[in-house]
Protein backbone atom coordinates (compact mmCIF):
# COMPACT_ATOMS: atom_id res chain seq x y z
CA UNK A 1 0.00 0.00 0.00
CA UNK A 2 2.99 2.46 0.95
CA UNK A 3 4.51 1.89 -2.39
CA UNK A 4 1.11 3.21 -4.01
CA UNK A 5 1.56 6.42 -2.37
CA UNK A 6 4.73 7.91 -4.93
CA UNK A 7 3.10 6.86 -7.91
CA UNK A 8 0.05 8.74 -6.62
CA UNK A 9 1.98 11.90 -5.73
CA UNK A 10 4.03 11.25 -9.38
CA UNK A 11 0.63 11.09 -11.16
CA UNK A 12 -0.90 13.94 -9.40
CA UNK A 13 2.44 15.96 -10.43
CA UNK A 14 2.50 14.94 -13.76
CA UNK A 15 -1.60 16.14 -14.27
CA UNK A 16 -0.76 19.41 -12.56
CA UNK A 17 2.60 20.07 -15.33
CA UNK A 18 -0.47 19.36 -17.97
CA UNK A 19 -2.94 22.21 -16.68
CA UNK A 20 -0.81 24.19 -16.18
CA UNK A 21 0.91 24.00 -19.50
CA UNK A 22 -2.38 24.14 -21.05
CA UNK A 23 -3.40 27.26 -18.96
CA UNK A 24 0.43 29.10 -19.91
CA UNK A 25 -0.39 28.43 -23.60
CA UNK A 26 -3.94 29.70 -22.98
CA UNK A 27 -3.20 32.88 -21.28
CA UNK A 28 -0.26 33.22 -24.68
CA UNK A 29 -2.83 33.52 -27.18
CA UNK A 30 -4.86 35.62 -25.11
CA UNK A 31 -2.28 38.01 -25.12
CA UNK A 32 -0.83 37.77 -28.28
CA UNK A 33 -4.46 38.51 -29.29
CA UNK A 34 -4.74 41.52 -26.97
CA UNK A 35 -1.90 42.95 -28.90
CA UNK A 36 -2.93 42.01 -32.23
CA UNK A 37 -4.65 45.07 -33.13
CA UNK A 38 -1.42 47.64 -33.54
CA UNK A 39 1.11 44.47 -34.45
CA UNK A 40 -0.50 44.09 -37.36
CA UNK A 41 -0.10 40.31 -37.56
CA UNK A 42 -3.41 38.14 -38.17
CA UNK A 43 -5.20 36.09 -35.27
CA UNK A 44 -4.11 33.04 -37.02
CA UNK A 45 -0.77 33.59 -36.76
CA UNK A 46 -1.05 34.28 -32.98
CA UNK A 47 -2.82 31.17 -32.53
CA UNK A 48 -0.43 28.74 -33.47
CA UNK A 49 2.23 31.04 -32.18
CA UNK A 50 0.35 29.79 -29.21
CA UNK A 51 0.15 26.52 -29.65
CA UNK A 52 3.32 26.76 -30.22
CA UNK A 53 4.27 27.60 -26.61
CA UNK A 54 1.92 25.31 -25.30
CA UNK A 55 4.07 22.67 -27.07
CA UNK A 56 7.26 23.81 -25.74
CA UNK A 57 5.69 23.79 -22.33
CA UNK A 58 4.32 20.48 -22.61
CA UNK A 59 8.11 19.41 -24.08
CA UNK A 60 10.05 21.28 -20.56
CA UNK A 61 7.22 19.41 -18.04
CA UNK A 62 7.70 15.67 -20.03
CA UNK A 63 11.53 16.63 -19.31
CA UNK A 64 11.21 17.38 -15.85
CA UNK A 65 8.90 14.47 -15.25
CA UNK A 66 11.82 12.01 -17.34
CA UNK A 67 14.56 13.39 -14.87
CA UNK A 68 12.23 12.88 -11.26
CA UNK A 69 11.30 9.33 -12.65
CA UNK A 70 14.72 8.25 -13.47
CA UNK A 71 15.67 9.52 -10.07
CA UNK A 72 12.94 7.61 -8.83
CA UNK A 73 13.65 4.55 -10.08
CA UNK A 74 17.59 4.89 -9.40
CA UNK A 75 16.94 4.95 -5.54
CA UNK A 76 14.42 2.05 -5.41
CA UNK A 77 15.21 -0.30 -8.27
CA UNK A 78 18.36 -1.98 -6.85
CA UNK A 79 19.44 -4.83 -5.09
CA UNK A 80 20.17 -3.56 -1.63
CA UNK A 81 16.45 -2.24 -1.73
CA UNK A 82 14.71 -4.88 -3.27
CA UNK A 83 16.36 -8.40 -1.84
CA UNK A 84 19.00 -7.39 0.68
CA UNK A 85 21.25 -9.83 1.83
CA UNK A 86 21.31 -9.03 5.46
CA UNK A 87 17.77 -9.77 5.25
CA UNK A 88 17.81 -12.91 3.73
CA UNK A 89 20.41 -14.32 6.01
CA UNK A 90 17.98 -12.86 8.67
CA UNK A 91 15.42 -14.81 7.45
CA UNK A 92 17.30 -18.21 6.64
CA UNK A 93 18.56 -17.75 10.31
CA UNK A 94 14.82 -17.32 12.02
CA UNK A 95 14.12 -21.00 9.72
CA UNK A 96 16.72 -22.74 10.48
CA UNK A 97 15.89 -22.09 14.42
CA UNK A 98 11.95 -23.21 14.15
CA UNK A 99 11.35 -19.23 15.71
CA UNK A 100 8.28 -18.92 13.41
CA UNK A 101 6.36 -16.78 15.74
CA UNK A 102 8.84 -14.46 15.16
CA UNK A 103 9.07 -14.93 11.42
CA UNK A 104 5.82 -14.09 11.32
CA UNK A 105 6.27 -11.00 12.88
CA UNK A 106 9.58 -9.87 11.26
CA UNK A 107 7.73 -10.38 7.97
CA UNK A 108 5.04 -8.14 8.83
CA UNK A 109 7.06 -5.22 9.16
CA UNK A 110 9.87 -5.84 7.07
CA UNK A 111 8.68 -4.07 2.81
CA UNK A 112 11.91 -5.65 1.34
CA UNK A 113 10.62 -7.97 -1.49
CA UNK A 114 11.33 -11.25 0.14
CA UNK A 115 9.87 -10.39 3.21
CA UNK A 116 6.68 -9.61 1.83
CA UNK A 117 6.23 -12.89 -0.44
CA UNK A 118 7.03 -15.10 2.28
CA UNK A 119 4.78 -13.66 4.59
CA UNK A 120 1.77 -13.68 2.45
CA UNK A 121 2.96 -17.55 2.29
CA UNK A 122 2.95 -17.87 5.89
CA UNK A 123 -0.24 -16.19 6.48
CA UNK A 124 -1.79 -19.41 4.67
CA UNK A 125 -0.11 -22.45 6.80
CA UNK A 126 -2.92 -23.48 8.00
CA UNK A 127 -4.12 -24.34 4.68
CA UNK A 128 -1.18 -26.41 3.23
CA UNK A 129 2.26 -26.10 1.29
CA UNK A 130 0.34 -26.08 -2.02
CA UNK A 131 -1.51 -22.92 -0.70
CA UNK A 132 1.45 -21.00 0.56
CA UNK A 133 3.76 -21.32 -2.46
CA UNK A 134 0.38 -20.08 -4.02
CA UNK A 135 0.00 -16.96 -2.10
CA UNK A 136 4.22 -16.36 -1.88
CA UNK A 137 3.69 -16.32 -5.84
CA UNK A 138 0.95 -14.32 -6.39
CA UNK A 139 2.49 -11.61 -3.80
CA UNK A 140 6.30 -11.94 -5.75
CA UNK A 141 3.72 -10.86 -9.21
CA UNK A 142 1.77 -8.09 -7.71
CA UNK A 143 5.42 -6.68 -6.11
CA UNK A 144 6.98 -7.36 -9.53
CA UNK A 145 4.68 -5.42 -11.72
CA UNK A 146 4.38 -2.31 -9.16
CA UNK A 147 8.23 -1.95 -9.81
CA UNK A 148 7.63 -2.26 -13.80
CA UNK A 149 5.06 0.36 -12.85
CA UNK A 150 7.32 2.79 -11.48
CA UNK A 151 9.50 2.67 -14.62
CA UNK A 152 6.39 2.78 -17.47
CA UNK A 153 5.95 6.11 -17.37
CA UNK A 154 9.69 6.63 -18.92
CA UNK A 155 8.41 4.52 -21.69
CA UNK A 156 4.98 6.44 -22.00
CA UNK A 157 6.85 9.96 -22.36
CA UNK A 158 9.62 8.13 -24.57
CA UNK A 159 6.79 7.12 -27.11
CA UNK A 160 4.97 10.13 -26.99
CA UNK A 161 7.41 12.82 -26.74
CA UNK A 162 8.63 12.48 -30.79
CA UNK A 163 4.64 12.42 -31.40
CA UNK A 164 4.65 15.89 -29.13
CA UNK A 165 7.57 17.10 -31.46
CA UNK A 166 5.88 16.17 -34.30
CA UNK A 167 2.91 18.38 -33.91
CA UNK A 168 5.18 21.41 -32.72
CA UNK A 169 7.17 20.78 -36.28
CA UNK A 170 2.90 20.80 -38.40
CA UNK A 171 2.95 23.91 -36.20
CA UNK A 172 6.34 25.36 -37.31
CA UNK A 173 5.45 24.64 -41.05
CA UNK A 174 1.47 25.88 -41.13
CA UNK A 175 3.18 29.33 -39.58
CA UNK A 176 6.14 29.40 -42.48
CA UNK A 177 3.83 28.61 -44.88
CA UNK A 178 0.88 31.02 -43.97
CA UNK A 179 3.86 33.52 -43.91
CA UNK A 180 4.66 32.86 -47.52
CA UNK A 181 0.65 33.07 -48.41
CA UNK A 182 0.42 36.13 -46.87
CA UNK A 183 3.20 37.62 -49.17
CA UNK A 184 2.05 36.25 -51.96
CA UNK A 185 3.99 33.80 -52.87
CA UNK A 186 7.45 36.37 -52.46
CA UNK A 187 7.80 36.07 -49.01
CA UNK A 188 11.90 37.17 -47.76
CA UNK A 189 13.97 33.56 -46.66
CA UNK A 190 13.85 35.76 -42.72
CA UNK A 191 9.95 35.57 -43.00
CA UNK A 192 10.20 31.64 -43.98
CA UNK A 193 13.08 31.18 -41.22
CA UNK A 194 11.09 31.43 -37.83
CA UNK A 195 8.14 29.20 -39.14
CA UNK A 196 11.10 26.58 -40.34
CA UNK A 197 13.01 27.22 -36.71
CA UNK A 198 10.80 26.56 -34.93
CA UNK A 199 9.55 23.17 -36.70
CA UNK A 200 13.13 21.98 -35.66
CA UNK A 201 13.62 23.23 -32.73
CA UNK A 202 10.17 21.27 -31.73
CA UNK A 203 11.96 17.63 -33.87
CA UNK A 204 15.03 18.21 -31.85
CA UNK A 205 12.93 18.79 -28.51
CA UNK A 206 10.84 15.93 -28.99
CA UNK A 207 13.86 13.55 -29.91
CA UNK A 208 16.15 14.85 -26.53
CA UNK A 209 13.04 14.06 -24.32
CA UNK A 210 11.75 10.69 -25.85
CA UNK A 211 15.81 9.00 -26.27
CA UNK A 212 17.14 9.74 -22.72
CA UNK A 213 13.93 8.13 -21.58
CA UNK A 214 13.66 4.91 -23.76
CA UNK A 215 17.35 4.29 -22.56
CA UNK A 216 16.70 4.59 -19.11
CA UNK A 217 13.52 2.43 -19.66
CA UNK A 218 15.14 0.06 -21.05
CA UNK A 219 18.04 -0.15 -19.18
CA UNK A 220 16.23 -0.39 -15.15
CA UNK A 221 13.16 -2.73 -17.37
CA UNK A 222 16.31 -5.25 -17.58
CA UNK A 223 17.54 -5.11 -14.60
CA UNK A 224 13.95 -5.05 -12.91
CA UNK A 225 13.41 -8.37 -14.10
CA UNK A 226 16.54 -9.35 -13.26
CA UNK A 227 16.44 -8.13 -9.51
CA UNK A 228 12.46 -9.26 -9.06
CA UNK A 229 13.59 -13.38 -10.70
CA UNK A 230 16.66 -13.12 -7.78
CA UNK A 231 14.15 -12.40 -5.60
CA UNK A 232 11.46 -14.78 -6.31
CA UNK A 233 14.09 -17.51 -6.23
CA UNK A 234 14.98 -16.80 -3.11
CA UNK A 235 12.00 -16.51 -1.28
CA UNK A 236 10.85 -20.14 -2.99
CA UNK A 237 14.21 -21.42 -1.45
CA UNK A 238 12.95 -20.00 1.74
CA UNK A 239 9.42 -21.40 1.34
CA UNK A 240 11.08 -24.70 1.00
CA UNK A 241 12.80 -25.04 3.65
CA UNK A 242 9.72 -25.04 5.72
CA UNK A 243 8.12 -28.50 4.64
CA UNK A 244 10.78 -30.76 6.70
CA UNK A 245 8.49 -29.14 9.42
CA UNK A 246 5.71 -30.94 8.91
CA UNK A 247 7.57 -34.60 9.77
CA UNK A 248 7.92 -32.78 13.37
CA UNK A 249 4.08 -31.92 13.24
CA UNK A 250 4.71 -28.28 12.57
CA UNK A 251 1.52 -26.60 11.10
CA UNK A 252 3.50 -24.63 8.52
CA UNK A 253 3.11 -26.98 5.72
CA UNK A 254 2.14 -30.58 5.15
CA UNK A 255 3.28 -33.24 3.80
CA UNK A 256 0.59 -34.33 1.25
CA UNK A 257 3.23 -34.12 -1.35
CA UNK A 258 5.52 -36.69 -0.10
CA UNK A 259 5.89 -39.82 -2.04
CA UNK A 260 3.86 -42.63 -0.76
CA UNK A 261 5.22 -45.97 -0.42
CA UNK A 262 5.17 -47.65 -3.64
CA UNK A 263 3.63 -51.06 -3.69
CA UNK A 264 5.62 -54.17 -4.51
CA UNK A 265 6.06 -55.70 -7.65
CA UNK A 266 4.86 -58.93 -8.59
CA UNK A 267 8.14 -60.97 -9.19
CA UNK A 268 8.27 -62.70 -12.96
CA UNK A 269 7.58 -66.23 -13.04
CA UNK A 270 10.78 -68.70 -13.16
CA UNK A 271 11.04 -70.74 -15.72
CA UNK A 272 10.21 -74.40 -15.26
CA UNK A 273 12.67 -77.16 -15.54
CA UNK A 274 11.97 -79.57 -18.77
CA UNK A 275 9.29 -81.47 -18.56
CA UNK A 276 7.77 -80.15 -15.54
CA UNK A 277 4.85 -77.17 -14.93
CA UNK A 278 5.94 -73.44 -14.51
CA UNK A 279 5.92 -72.35 -11.20
CA UNK A 280 5.48 -68.86 -9.86
CA UNK A 281 7.30 -67.48 -6.69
Amino acid sequence: MAARFPMLKMRSFLMAGAAFAVLAGMSQVAQAADSAGGGGTSAFTLIFKGLDWLVILILVGASIAGVALAIDAALHIRQTKIAPEATTEHLRTLINGRQFKDLLEFTATDQSFVSQALNAGLKRAHLGYGAMREAMESSAGEQTASYFRRIELLNVIGNIGPLIGLLGTVLGMIIAFYALNAAGGNAKPGELAGGIATALWHTFGGLFVAIPCLVVFGLYRTKTDKITTHATIISEELLESLRPAEKGGSSLSDDSRAPTSRPRRAAAPQPAAEGSEPVAE
